[in-house]
């Protein structure tokens, strides 16, 4: 169970994810106004600091020592439009297109504080050439689902849309392109239509809000008290959201929405030729207004800060977390090969502080939980630096003295050659990784990354090319170099201590201060050289033998059964290249475990991922493996334990060992113990005030809280499990019970076979399978109706509706599931329609099927709407009539046409998806043989569904009479 970051990790990362305002697009509305024009008033709008800045040109390229990658061609249209092409054909058949607009919520205007956002909703809300009820509808028919192929984004500096093309027919392509262009300077931004979008983008901001947010703002607030980023928030000011008026929109549109700030990035298996033909008729005729928007000026930078500490708190904070920050105005810089070693020699300095931390946090009697150290760059204006680490409750001081000790250490002593061989070995890994997978590179990954370099102004180099410069620069760095880069980030500093906690006496910035002025007076050791182990696993006695062998041929899948009882499937793949994924199903998981024993599953996961293996601990483990492609991963599946890793061709023999080792010598060690106790405190802080731990309740009850499944009330539970508490629930299964191996990948058969044979052939004798009793695999479910309320303390003025109707579940039943995916969906879209956009009342209505394949007979239909609290009976009773009108009235054929038709979309991508092949197919096939005949007739069967299939289910199951209504809501 992973720790959070502290809260001011860093700032940058806080803008680059928290927020990034992704989302669902909207339906768009009746063409009722004529599109904007240059009537919106421009007198409060942001002057250019620097006009020329306004547009990222020229290519980075063009002023670089480093050349762009060949496969990509680069261009500009007369309107100063540019333009990003890279042919690239994993999916086959499929097209990946990005908007990027270099405006965010930056350049609004004070009376204009969240319409950058909003206007990414409006675009979809009716535009020259498609109506309120036609853009949604069309997308699906032709194969585009929101979310899954269709989105957007907007942030500080940036707003992205983005389509991801199901096939290359004409009316796709038409459809992308003109949709793309529609928003670039098509949107109608009626007045009615703004009026009736206020309501969704209040509940988006109310569905957003959380501590860790606003403790984030105030965080920047004061951070940066004179910068314009702490006063521009892509979700803006309420007040703005409920009032503004057309004409703001329309200012803010024609002025940021320009062919100079624009770059459109196309990825995919279509030509450059027809491409660059498809954007030139697309955008060239689209022009440059007379008096476009420039680059707002964001205020100072300071950098000579107070040196008092900054404390933050709210009861609802998860743990206590303490930073070094060091705050400095941003310094441009070409992206060439100097630079890039100046980053990556502070780069590799912040790696290897983290890596101590690391280890400090696994101490017996550990202070901290977790530590980093980082460097980010923000908007282009503000460079930020920070040590970090989250703080074991109780421990505070200790912990400053460790976060002023392990800073004041990196400056004094730098580096040790046994660190820096370990950082350089997992930086040269994965530049190697990147050229390995190149060709595996999948379009809509690339676009996305892509469009969010556009702002860094970076290279888009090859692969090839990052390898060869990365490799001149390790082969070159040593400590002396990273100690030089990490003194001069921060010679002249004066950093500034930051704390966020639950609570603060009101003394507690003296005390800070204190502490680490007391800290600062104590000498600081060099580190010392570390030994790196040999690893200890690679002899497990004699190999076994195949001694079945069988193939499904139409789905390229060997079958072997080793001389040991152990099952093997193999399934080779060529797309996803050098790389190999692996599975090994063990037992019976959760649904074995001692009921008397809540919580055993979760602290069982724990401990064995921290816990090394035998001969090594995970910190040896870390330094052995480093520049590997090697690691088991374990989990407590619902009916089975899993190891699984990721690797490669020249790794798999050690991937293989590991797995082996870890079935054999399962870690418990102490200190991983110890590791997860000084968790417990934090993971019921987060269970007591994140609605996450009222939806966890809430699962318990749907299957009659039952232990197995439950999470203890008091942590004491928790803290009381040892070693023996795992090792006999492990050991029945790890020494006695059926093992499935999968292996899905880039691989040879037949140099795969003799690893397996001397690795997991070479174990002890199994039986082909284990069943549980009947009894085991049941639960009872809730009886309806039921209005049902889960709390969790916060005042977070945030609820969620959940309604839900049991229907038969997925284990032995997948075809008829399938159909209450379809219904699902279905429903989903309605209340889309009725919730969101009629009734303003929640962001992101949703509607799923989900069940157990380990539990018999437990399914169940679930619609999901998060909303004011206040609004949650509403939000309930809404779900439920739209449910039931479903049941009693039916859907219709183009209904199910656009619930289909994406989804058969995403079964075609799957069949190129290593995941899909190993998750769905392979992993329980050996006890389930029908999942093989699942994969080969399912895409047949979606198609065969029909809409009389649809409606009866949705008639037998979605009643009122048959639904549970639960409430989960905060309170004080």
């Amino acid at each position: 169970m992973r720790n959070p970051a502290p809260l001011v990790l860093s700032l940058a990362l806080a803008a680059a994810a928290v927020f990034l305002m992704v989302r669902k697009p909207d339906p768009a509305p009746s063409p009722s106004e004529e599109s904007p024009t240059a009537e919106a008033a421009v007198a409060e709008a942001p002057a250019a600091a620097d006009p020329a800045d306004r547009i990222p040109s020229p290519w980075p390229q063009s002023v670089s020592d480093i050349p762009a990658d060949s496969d990509i061609q680069f261009g500009t249209l007369e309107n100063g439009m540019r333009f990003i092409i890279l042919p690239n054909d994993e999916p086959p058949k499929r097209l990946s297109v990005r908007l990027h607009i270099a405006a965010g919520s930056l350049m609004e205007a004070d009376d204009q504080q969240g319409l950058a956002h909003f206007l990414e909703h409006m675009v979809f809300n009716g535009t020259k050439h498609f109506t309120p009820a036609e853009l949604i509808p069309r997308m699906q028919r032709l194969g585009i689902a929101f979310g899954a192929h269709a989105n957007a984004y907007t942030s500080f500096d940036e707003t992205v849309y983005m389509l991801d093309l199901p096939d290359l027919s004409e009316p796709t392509l038409d459809l992308a392109f003109t949709v793309m262009r529609d928003f670039a300077d098509g949107a109608l931004l009626s007045q009615e239509e703004i009026d009736k979008e206020r309501g969704v983008i209040l509940s988006e901001m109310n569905s957003r809000d959380s501590i860790g947010y606003r403790i984030m703002k105030k965080q920047f607030q004061a951070l940066l008290p004179d910068s314009l980023i702490t006063r521009r928030f892509p979700i803006g000011q309420a007040d703005v959201i409920e009032n503004a008026q057309r004409d703001r929109f329309v200012d803010f549109y024609h002025r940021y929405y320009t062919p100079s700030r624009m770059t459109f990035v196309v990825v995919g298996d279509l030509s450059t030729d027809d491409v660059r033909q498809r954007i030139e008729k697309s955008f060239g005729n689209f022009a440059e207004p007379e008096n476009p928007g420039g680059n707002p000026d964001l205020g100072k930078v300071e950098t000579t800060p107070s040196t008092e500490p900054l404390v933050f708190s709210d009861a609802e904070l998860p743990a206590t977390s303490l930073s070094m920050m060091w705050i400095k105005p941003f310094e441009d810089r070409i992206d060439n090969r100097e630079n890039r070693a100046e980053a990556m020699r502070l780069a590799l300095a912040n790696a290897m502080i983290g890596r101590r931390f690391d280890r400090l946090s696994k101490e017996s009697d550990a202070a901290i939980l977790e530590g980093s150290a980082s460097s980010q760059d923000l908007f282009r204006a503000v460079t930020i630096g920070s040590v970090d680490v989250t703080v074991t409750e109780g421990r505070l001081d200790d912990a400053v003295t460790i976060l002023e000790h392990e800073y004041r250490r990196a400056l004094e002593h730098g580096f040790t050659e046994a660190e820096l061989a370990e950082a350089k070995a997992n930086v040269l890994n994965y530049y190697e990784q990147q050229v390995a997978n190149r060709e595996s590179r999948r379009s809509d990954s690339l676009a996305t990354w892509i469009a969010r370099t556009i702002n860094e102004r970076s290279v888009l180099s090859s692969p090839e090319t990052d390898l060869e410069v990365a490799k001149s620069i390790l082969e070159e760095v040593t400590p002396k170099d990273c100690h030089a880069a990490f003194l001069e980030f921060w010679k002249d500093s004066q950093p500034r201590l930051v704390m966020t906690a639950k609570e603060a006496p009101e003394d507690i910035a003296q005390q800070l201060s204190t502490r680490f002025a007391e800290a600062a007076t104590q000498p600081v050791e060099a580190p010392e050289e570390a030994e790196v182990k040999t690893f200890a696993y690679t002899d497990f006695g004699p190999s076994g033998m195949v001694a079945d062998r069988s193939t499904a041929e139409d789905l390229g899948i060997t079958r072997l059964t080793l001389s040991n009882g152990i099952t093997v499937n193999l399934k080779p793949t060529d797309f996803d290249k050098n790389r190999i994924s692996l599975l090994a199903r063990i037992g019976h998981g959760r649904l074995g475990m001692d009921p008397g024993k809540p919580g055993l599953a979760e602290f069982t996961d724990a401990v064995v991922n921290e816990g090394g293996i035998g001969e090594h601990s995970a910190e040896e483990l870390r330094r052995i493996l480093a520049g590997r492609n090697v690691g088991s991963g374990f989990g407590v599946g619902e009916d089975s334990f899993a190891l699984s890793g990721t690797t490669t061709p020249d790794d798999l023999a050690l991937q293989l060992q590991l797995m082996t080792a870890q079935l054999l010598h399962p870690g418990t060690r102490q200190e991983a113990i110890d590791q997860f106790r000084r968790s417990v405190p934090m993971i019921y802080q987060q269970l007591r005030h994140n609605a996450g731990g009222a939806q966890q309740k809430m699962s318990a009850w749907l299957r009659n809280d039952d232990p197995r499944f439950s999470f203890p009330e008091e942590p004491d539970t928790l803290l009381a499990y040892t070693a023996d508490d795992i090792l006999p629930w492990l050991a029945e299964d790890f020494t006695s019970a059926a093992i499935e191996l999968n292996v899905v990948g880039d691989f040879d058969p037949e140099t795969l076979e003799p690893l397996i044979l001397s690795t997991f052939g070479a174990l002890p004798q199994r039986p082909a399978a284990t069943e549980l009793p009947e009894a085991q695999r049941t639960v009872t479910f809730p009886k309806a109706p039921q209005e049902k309320e889960f709390t969790y303390q916060s005042r977070i003025e945030r609820g969620q509706s959940m309604v839900i109707w049991k229907v038969p579940g997925p284990r032995g039943n997948e075809e008829q599931f399938r159909r209450f995916n379809l219904v699902a969906d279905i429903l989903a879209d309605r209340l889309r329609e009725e919730i969101r956009e009629k009734l303003g009342a929640s962001y992101s209505p949703s509607a799923q099927a989900a069940g157990s394949l380990g539990l018999d007979d437990f399914g169940f239909l679930l619609t999901a709407s998060i909303g004011k609290p206040n609004d949650i009976p509403t939000l309930n009773e809404a779900s439920r009539r739209i449910a039931a009108d479903l049941a009693e009235n039916g859907a219709d054929e183009d209904e199910l046409t656009r619930a289909r038709t994406p989804m058969l979309a995403e079964l075609e991508k799957s069949l190129r998806d290593n995941g899909y092949w190993l998750g769905t197919v392979l992993n329980g096939s050996t006890q389930d043989p029908r999942r093989f005949d699942l994969a080969r007739h399912r895409i047949e069967d979606v198609r065969s569904i029909t809409l009389d299939e649809i409606n009866a289910l949705a008639k037998k199951y979605l009643n009122s009479e048959s639904a549970l209504s639960v409430s989960i809501l905060p309170v004080p």
